[in-house]
């Protein structure tokens, strides 16, 4: 259940734009931009078709990772080329793991200093 306790902490993380997590023992969850939702329930479904461990699905300018760790699979969208695409397998492993507190929201000034691109809604606002 680690996945699904820590979602709150991956849908934070700078550049993910929506979060899925399917998990055999709870109904799906949903965090972000909700046009996104329909996308990441039929990459989940795309997801079921193969025999992977993880998928990376290119749409437009961004890209979809799907990955299964401990039984829960969880699809994350980021822009294409975003730098947290390169640790993104990983956080999700270890927020796979072990179940990590509440999310501490950042200051408003310190979000606005990391700062999303004009007409991008921060974190707070998409969930």
């Amino acid at each position: 259940m680690s996945l699904l306790a820590n979602m709150e902490h991956l849908a934070a993380a700078s550049g993910v734009v929506a979060v899925t997590i399917d998990s055999p023992q709870h109904p799906r969850a949903f965090r972000g931009v909700e046009t996104w939702a329909p996308v990441l329930d039929a990459a989940l479904a795309l997801f079921d078709k193969t025999d992977e461990d993880t998928i990376r699905l290119v749409i437009g300018q961004h890209t979809i990772i799907v990955q299964k760790e401990h039984g829960q699979t969880v699809a994350v969208v980021l822009p294409t080329g975003h730098a947290i695409a390169k640790s993104l397998r990983r956080m999700i492993r270890r927020l796979s793991k072990k179940e990590r507190g509440p999310l501490v929201p950042r200051p408003a000034g310190e979000q606005a200093a990391q700062g999303a691109a004009p007409g991008e809604p921060h974190h707070s606002e998409a969930a």
